[in-house]
């Protein structure tokens, strides 16, 4: 440690250009070698990899997918894969939409011009089922009335042909009839219009409005009873349209107002003696949702909320969320910086030197970007997932408060009379003021490291990433901060600068320095009696008060945690990343449940029953990098072609369709139990026209021979291929070959059970289905007995990783704090109170969070783990200043602790609150949220500390050495210290201590002793305490122990080992003999220098005993 400091006070410089150096090359680095972060999908790495349910939907993605291309539908045509196609809507700029999986169609183009009408026609000819790929708005009115009337459905038409149609790139991107005429919007209004025969929606009166509404409510009953899904008027669907009146089916309007356009709640059978009340209407623009769109959307969203009079946008769903996601994320980096220059001019402010505030910054900064560097060269992880980007508010955070400690100790440090050199400072402050920063740096980088143990990748690479940086902001603080103050001390001081004396000019260097002075000493003046008198006065009189209080809301925040409302794990499956009033979000989260087709396209979400064997559910690849996923593992075992393994398959088969969760669809079953139809097809008769169909026809079981199986295989397939009834593709269960041989089958059924985001519900279907698959897989035969079961279990596994990880990371969390904490104060008694104020924290914290809607989702469960090693900081530093106190009493050492240590906690809660609230403007949820969780956690930490923790101190904390232990040195010994001889330390105190951390007393200034020093005059630090300069402190005698009695020594006096008249003497220095100005502060005294001062005057040693320090 001196070899250190001693190169700090010496060579800054050369520490700050090595640092720098390093900093540069990782920078560099980062930049040209090192992939640049990629936010284009922001889903990514949102999902669990490693779990047992995990594994087996990853083996199943890589088997349907063909990861390693060895895989084929038919036996020898390896590598060619018929995956399912999609659906295209050709348009001008040829934009095309992926289909949806609930589609196994064949590939399907549709091209407006093949879909023409006659000129009469009102609508472009588009199927309705193509209608979810449009862009849409949905609409609702100002002051919550009925939306149906008709100056609400005028006022929609206006807004549509005024505000959106006119923007520039509607018309290059709209569906166009034949006459290229942009097609007219799919609204309530121009249906209104087209039924009551008028050509606009801007002409439609009060009479068509009820005459539609009569029209809704006759034929409303033969949509609920479904039999409009499949009358559309075509020859084929008449003899689903007997007893249904034509008007009902005209144009299909009934059916797609009530499915597509209005909302639930509209028309109901049940409600014909009711009014009908409109409260949502959707618009399908004729525009194809995609980036082509974001222009239009953008356009539609910086649209005042007042907007439209009687109507107003309510939501908007243009399938560009992933898109918009990426320019939010760069835009909403204001904040950031925003944040920045507050917590940059409050550190200036504190520090008053625009120097030691800009290293901060690029302290900041460069550990940030050695992070990255470690994260991505180092540690080799690819992926960087934009929850990432949150690092950037801890670093702030954390980074503004080691400053204010490091500044802290240095002003202490300067103000001890005895250190009359620079390296003596640089020492003290980095034995003293290096603990506490790495304690808490500590707690905090454990509690992200924990994190790491997730299976979610991107809480994990978060962690990792926000674990780095938080150690590598601690490595810089205690090189890249001593050297920068030190530098400042020696040639950037201000008043080495700037000197009224010599120049009366104001410059530049007068507004940095004076300005920030003079600010400081205002704010300082009012802080001292409110941390000095007020504070400790509230704290130690309303003692019980606070305790009763606090443990009251703690154990309410128990209450709502754990009993009501209760912490809820997601209830959607739908991704939020923009805040919940964000035009796109309010559709997803609110409004798409509010329309039929939504509900509909939910409700056809059956959870199939997929049994597959011939691969392992393993994952080979990278748990850090959701674009890896390995290879499929074959599991060489399998062989479904021997008898028994035939027989067991179709017993096995016929055993699930008498089971309770099996649903028979009603359509034939052709390929969801590959060798039942096999066996027919083999059993068929034998055509004259080929000979050689043998053995392949004609079989007289439904047991076939193994060779007979590969070799009639091979006709069986492509005659379902070109099945017209058939869907064959990689979706479709049945075999899968390689190199001629079966290499994996999928068994596929339906059951009756629902997609539903309830986590109970779907545990229990899981755990049912798996451990009758378990049971059946003991009666088969050993080539099958390595299958498994999967289904569309996504959202499940989600909710089921973070169920069990989030409250195993966080007890980790919590044994690591208990573990700190004791190590740091070696007090059993403040310890144990210690973890009872962080635990309150926590309670209070979630419950909080809880109340405010949040749910256990990915980013929240970072956030949990995390405020156990934000909520730690202020409670330790309270502790180890409470046990360090040079106090007799508790109410004292309160006292003590509460005016030396309550300005600098509130300064650095302050920064971090102030890094939070400048979030909240932001659009992307996680910067958000984790602004709302920081001035959470931060408030409630910096009350709980200062408060009940020191009520707690106050009222039952350890009197002298009880519950106290210690190092090894000498046998631990408990409620005493093991005597030992004294030793003579001689120091002189002044009002602030450094013989640790925390300040060793809090007594009040005295003139009793003053001792002569050749102090120079003081720096910028020491300005702040010019105005209290000439009284010290008496110099305290510290025993061993509150209890050591040494003979001849009390408390708060001197021993002198000369003479009284010397001590006299020493006594009458006038202050002003030490408050002697000289530029060369931090310089070493000259060897002529003290041979002088040694010759004039003989030293005269004093006695000074003090307790030593527990740190």
């Amino acid at each position: 440690m001196n070899r250190y400091a001693r190169l700090i006070a010496h060579y800054p410089y050369v520490i700050i250009l090595s640092l720098l150096c390093v900093a540069v090359v990782c920078l560099v680095l980062s930049v040209t070698v090192v992939p640049l972060p990629n936010f284009q999908d922001p889903r990514a790495g949102f999902e669990p990899r490693g779990t047992d349910i995990a594994n087996k939907l990853i083996a199943y993605n890589n088997l349907v997918d063909n990861r390693n291309g060895k895989l084929s539908l038919t036996p020898g045509t390896e590598g060619v894969y018929q995956k399912s196609d999609t659906i295209q809507y050709t348009t001008d700029n040829e934009t095309r939409l992926r289909r949806s999986e609930e589609q196994p169609d064949s590939h399907v183009i549709v091209d407006r011009d093949t879909h023409r009408l006659h000129k009469a026609s009102y609508f472009c000819e588009i199927p309705a089922s193509y209608l979810p790929v449009f862009a849409r708005i949905v609409f609702t009115s100002a002051d919550g009335s009925n939306l149906f009337t008709a100056s609400k459905l005028r006022q929609m038409c206006h807004i549509e042909d005024s505000h959106i149609r006119s923007h520039s790139t509607f018309s290059s991107n709209c569906q166009t009839k034949n006459n290229k005429q942009c097609c007219l919007s799919w609204s309530l209004g121009n249906y209104v219009a087209m039924l009551s025969g008028k050509n606009n929606c801007s002409s439609i009166t009060e009479a068509d409005v009820t005459s539609v509404q009569e029209l809704l409510t006759s034929c409303a009953g033969h949509y609920h009873n479904t039999t409009l899904h499949y009358c559309d008027g075509h020859s084929e669907s008449r003899h689903y349209c007997s007893g249904i009146p034509k008007k009902c089916v005209k144009f299909q309007s009934v059916y797609n107002i009530l499915h597509h356009i209005a909302d639930v709640n509209f028309v109901h059978p049940n409600r014909q003696s009711r009014e009908s009340f409109l409260t949502y209407a959707v618009t399908f623009l004729p525009i194809v949702g995609g980036i082509d769109s974001v222009e239009l959307f953008q356009h539609i969203e910086s649209w005042p909320k007042d907007f439209g009079g009687e109507v107003r946008v309510s939501g908007a769903n243009f399938g560009i969320k992933e898109t918009l996601f990426n320019q939010h994320l760069i835009a909403d980096s204001i904040w950031l910086l925003i944040s920045g220059i507050f917590i940059f001019l409050v550190v200036w402010l504190y520090s008053m030197s625009i120097f030691v505030t800009l290293m901060t910054f690029l302290m900041m900064f460069w550990s940030l970007v050695i992070a990255y560097f470690l994260y991505s060269a180092i540690f080799n992880i690819s992926f960087f997932p934009y929850m990432n980007l949150v690092s950037v508010i801890i670093i702030l955070a954390i980074g503004a408060d080691d400053v204010f400690i490091y500044c802290k100790v240095w002003q202490m440090a300067k103000f001890e009379r005895n250190n009359g050199t620079l390296e003596k400072i640089v020492t003290d402050t980095l034995r003293n003021g290096s603990v506490s920063m790495f304690v808490t740096s500590l707690t905090t980088a454990s509690a992200l490291y924990c994190n790491a143990f997730s299976s979610i990748t991107s809480i994990k690479c978060f962690s990792i990433y926000a674990g780095t940086a938080v150690l590598c902001n601690f490595f810089l603080v205690v090189t890249w901060m001593p050297a920068s103050i030190v530098i400042y001390e020696k040639w950037c001081n201000c008043e080495k600068i700037y000197d009224p004396e010599l120049s009366s000019r104001k410059t530049v260097c007068f507004y940095l320095c004076k300005i920030p002075q003079k600010t400081y000493h205002k704010f300082t003046d009012w802080c001292r009696i409110l941390f000095e008198k007020l504070l400790p006065f509230i704290i130690i009189r309303a003692r019980v008060l606070w305790l009763v209080l606090f443990s009251v809301l703690g154990i309410l925040g128990v209450v709502v945690i754990f009993f009501y409302p209760k912490l809820q794990l997601p209830s959607s499956e739908k991704f939020q990343v923009f805040s919940s009033d964000h035009l796109i979000e309010r559709y997803d989260f609110r409004l798409s449940d509010q329309f039929w087709f939504e509900r509909h396209q939910r409700k056809q979400e059956i959870m199939p029953l997929r049994f597959v064997w011939g691969t392992k559910p393993t994952d080979t690849g990278s748990s850090l990098d959701p674009t890896d996923k390995g290879d499929v593992v074959f599991d060489e075992s399998f062989d479904p072609t021997t008898p028994e393994a035939q027989v067991w398959l179709l017993n096995f088969c016929q055993d699930l369709r008498s089971t309770r969760f099996y649903k028979n669809l009603g359509f034939l079953e052709q390929t969801n139990c590959f060798f039942e139809f096999f066996s027919h097809f083999m059993q068929q008769p034998c055509s004259s026209d080929y000979i050689n169909q043998r053995p392949c026809c004609n079989y007289s079981t439904s047991i076939i021979k193994s060779e007979d199986v590969m070799q009639c295989v091979s006709g069986y397939i492509p005659s379902l291929l070109s099945s017209p009834s058939v869907v064959y593709n990689s979706h479709t269960p049945g075999p899968r070959f390689t190199n001629g041989r079966f290499s994996a089958l999928i068994i596929e059924f339906y059951s009756n059970f629902h997609f539903t985001t309830s986590f109970q519900d779907m545990s229990n279907f899981y755990t049912e289905v798996e451990q009758y698959f378990n049971d059946r897989l003991k009666s088969a035969p050993p080539e099958m007995r390595n299958g498994w079961f999967v289904s569309e279990f996504d959202f499940y596994s989600l909710q089921k990783s973070l169920s069990e990880e989030t409250p195993v990371a966080l007890g980790i969390s919590l044994i690591i704090v208990i573990i700190v904490t004791f190590l740091t104060t070696l007090n059993v008694l403040i310890s144990i109170f210690a973890i009872v104020s962080i635990a309150f924290v926590m309670f209070v914290t979630i419950a909080s969070l809880t109340l405010l809607g949040w749910e256990l989702n990915i980013l929240e469960s970072v956030v949990i783990t995390v405020a156990v090693g934000l909520s730690i900081d202020y409670t330790l530093h309270v502790g180890v200043s409470f046990r360090n106190s040079p106090e007799l009493s508790n109410d004292m050492r309160v006292a003590s602790t509460s005016s030396s240590l309550g300005g600098v906690i509130t300064m650095a809660a302050t920064t971090t609150f102030l890094a939070g609230t400048l979030m909240m403007p932001s659009t992307v949820l996680a910067y958000q949220k984790f602004g709302t969780f920081l001035m959470i956690v931060i408030s409630t930490s910096w009350v709980y500390a200062l408060f009940f923790f020191q009520a707690l101190l106050c009222v039952m904390g350890p009197h002298g050495g009880f519950g106290q232990l210690h190092w090894p040195c000498h046998p631990i010994q408990v409620c005493s210290r093991p005597e030992k001889k004294h030793v003579d330390k001689t120091v002189y105190l002044t009002t602030e201590s450094t013989s640790s951390y925390y300040p060793a007393s809090s007594s009040e200034p005295s003139q009793d002793m003053e001792i002569s020093s050749n102090t120079p005059k003081s720096s910028l630090f020491q300005h702040r305490r010019y105005r209290s300069r000439g009284n010290y402190m008496k110099a305290r005698t510290r025993s061993d122990s509150p209890e050591s009695n040494h003979s001849g020594r009390k408390e708060g006096n001197t021993v002198l080992s000369k003479s009284s008249e010397i001590a006299k003497k020493v006594g009458k220095r006038d202050d002003a003999e030490t408050v002697r100005t000289d530029d060369a502060v931090f310089e070493e005294p000259r060897t002529s220098e003290i041979t002088e001062s040694r010759t004039q005057q003989s030293p005269v040693p004093i006695e000074v005993h003090y307790r030593e320090s527990l740190t």
